[in-house]
């Protein structure tokens, strides 16, 4: 086989991947058209066919039912494979905006040294700055809040200094359902910050120290200068009214 030819059979394979991705990422194309596009990425098995695979997870189907059937299908497939999905799922997982159903692949197929170093690369390409759309940061912080690890109360407490309110109210909240106490700094500056405007979160933040029933003593003037209607504190705590 000449060069040329190896060339023209690359073109002609890459071709048809583009063509099986394109109609499973049409919402409008028909269901088995979808399926039928869907299995020969999965039949061609090559990094490049898997991402393709995983891009139907990025759109929504005119027909949710069968969205939501297609999505199950593909998520299955793709899991049984096992650890040899795992570097067309790091790709995925970097370049995609959408990644809650690769992140569940992740957990299934992959283990604690695997999927801790796909996650650090996401974190590193979502840091705690501003971004256009936060959705896939907090689908990855979604994820980590759920592994039951000592590094993610840390990483949690990073993201308190998101410009997103909502993305820093979701670190609030899992902090404080974990209950890391090395956590507990993060919390309190975060209260104290004169450029936080929400009071939603101070509210939960204060809500979340009193569940707790940590002593905010060192942070005292702090607190007190946050407490609302809703708040006391007593003896080093702060206490629900």
């Amino acid at each position: 086989m000449g060069l040329k030819d190896l060339f023209s059979t690359s073109g002609r394979a890459k071709s048809r991947l583009d063509k099986h991705v394109k109609v499973i990422t049409n919402p409008y194309t028909q269901s088995a058209d979808r399926y039928g596009a869907m299995q020969s990425l999965l039949d061609d098995g090559s990094e490049e066919a898997l991402v393709g695979l995983m891009k139907r997870f990025t759109v929504i189907a005119t027909k949710s039912i069968e969205d939501e059937e297609e999505k199950g299908w593909a998520y299955r497939e793709l899991s049984g494979l096992g650890a040899k999905v795992l570097p067309a799922l790091r790709q995925f997982c970097l370049e995609s905006g959408n990644v809650a159903w690769a992140l569940r692949i992740l957990e299934d197929v992959a283990n604690g040294p695997q999927e801790w170093e796909i996650l650090e690369a996401m974190l590193e390409r979502h840091p705690p700055e501003y971004a256009r759309d936060p959705k896939t940061k907090v689908q990855v912080l979604t994820h980590l809040a759920e592994i039951d690890d000592p590094r993610v109360a840390g990483i949690l407490a990073r993201y308190l200094e998101d410009p997103d309110e909502g993305a820093r109210y979701f670190c609030v909240e899992q902090i404080v359902d974990i209950g890391d106490e090395s956590a507990k700094p993060a919390l309190l500056a975060r209260l104290g910050n004169p450029a936080e405007e929400s009071v939603r979160l101070r509210t939960r933040i204060l809500d979340g120290l009193a569940s707790l029933g940590w002593d905010v003593s060192e942070a005292q003037a702090i607190v007190i200068k946050n407490l609302g209607n809703e708040h006391l504190l007593q003896r080093g705590k702060v206490v629900r009214r």
